[in-house]
């Protein structure tokens, strides 16, 4: 029988002190399904990925300037399989950015996974497209073609998406989806369809964004000021 923790990994909790704007001991526990954390410019949200991606310190963070002596950690504990979020990181950890390059190297990205079929990653990439797309059925028909380069941003950043998650469904993961200002480049139709579209999605959700941002009847969320909570 095959173990299911094999494909599966979640995020538990992260603990960090004097480790970059945060200074003093900080825990956030993510929730199975949904958690938000949300911040303005400079509150650490970006740095809570980072520690997240590393399973640890990120290269490049240093000490709080307030904190005495100038030491610093962070852990993450996680459930599953940790090695997975080496593996799959590019499927997991889904800023505005990286999105966006997803989708511009779809080819290059899709032959990292040779146990995921082209056509039926392709038929999957189709079908979620449209469900992002869902209330710009023009725009659905404009881009049959999924080629990134005639696309508007949003429309990019919906082709990014649909990508990382049709490989995480052809390949039966259950890993976490990590979302970095997701809505930072969508347009209010695009945004509308994003967070329909998590609403069905059984994957453990962490989304860090700002307050304009913030779909305020989804999941459990805490609240960062320059690192304080």
């Amino acid at each position: 029988m095959q173990d299911l923790n094999a494909k599966s990994v979640r995020f538990e909790k992260l603990h960090l002190h004097n480790y970059g704007v945060f200074f003093g001991s900080h825990d956030f526990v993510f929730e199975r399904q949904q958690t938000i954390i949300v911040g303005g410019c400079g509150a650490g949200k970006t740095t809570i990925v980072n520690a997240l991606a590393n399973l640890g310190p990120a290269r490049g963070i240093k000490p709080n300037s307030e904190a005495n002596p100038q030491e610093m950690s962070a852990k993450v504990t996680t459930s599953g399989n940790p090695k997975l979020i080496e593996k799959y990181r590019i499927l997991i950890f889904l800023g505005s950015e990286a999105v966006v390059h997803i989708a511009k190297n779809q080819e290059t990205i899709l032959s990292e996974f040779p146990d995921a079929p082209k056509n039926t990653v392709k038929d999957e990439i189709e079908t979620i497209f449209r469900a992002l797309l869902k209330e710009k059925p023009h725009k659905i028909k404009a881009h049959q073609d999924l080629e990134p380069h005639v696309m508007a941003g949003s429309e990019t950043v919906c082709l990014g998406y649909a990508f990382a998650f049709a490989v995480r469904k052809v390949l039966n993961l259950d890993i976490p989806a990590v979302f970095d200002s997701p809505c930072g480049l969508l347009d209010p139709e695009g945004r509308n369809g994003f967070y329909s579209f998590l609403k069905q999605q059984p994957c453990q959700q962490i989304m860090l964004c700002s307050a304009s941002e913030l779909d305020k009847n989804e999941g459990h969320y805490k609240l960062i000021r320059a690192g304080a909570l």
